[in-house]
């Protein structure tokens, strides 16, 4: 259950919309249908992944990942997310959802 709303968490920070079960991307000029609504692959699927460490870093944040740790950096150096584990993936996984859930916070309305 925990990867089923960790990756729906990850889909609302990249902007996918839920619509009748399904996942879609989209823009002013097209949809593009994603996936199934549980169907989500950021946990095991490098491609999927690595789109949202491409978007974390357009934000202005550094991901360092080396064997199997993944650092976020905020622009000063400072550490924000520390993730480790075996098998890498997962290590960079954990650190985007703990990431997203710090930048949700971060972000409030008040």
């Amino acid at each position: 259950m925990e990867t089923i709303e960790n990756n729906k968490l990850i889909a609302e920070f990249m902007n996918l919309n839920l619509y009748k079960s399904f996942w879609y991307k989209s823009n002013i000029a097209t949809e593009k249908q994603i996936c199934k609504e549980n169907n989500l692959q950021f946990h095991s699927d490098w491609n999927w992944l690595m789109e949202v460490v491409e978007k974390i870093e357009s934000l202005g944040y550094r991901i360092e990942i080396v064997k199997h740790i993944c650092r976020i950096y905020l622009s000063n150096k400072e550490t924000i997310i520390i993730s480790e584990n075996i098998p890498k993936i997962e290590a960079v996984y954990n650190a985007c959802v703990e990431f997203i859930k710090w930048y949700n916070n971060q972000n409030k309305v008040s």
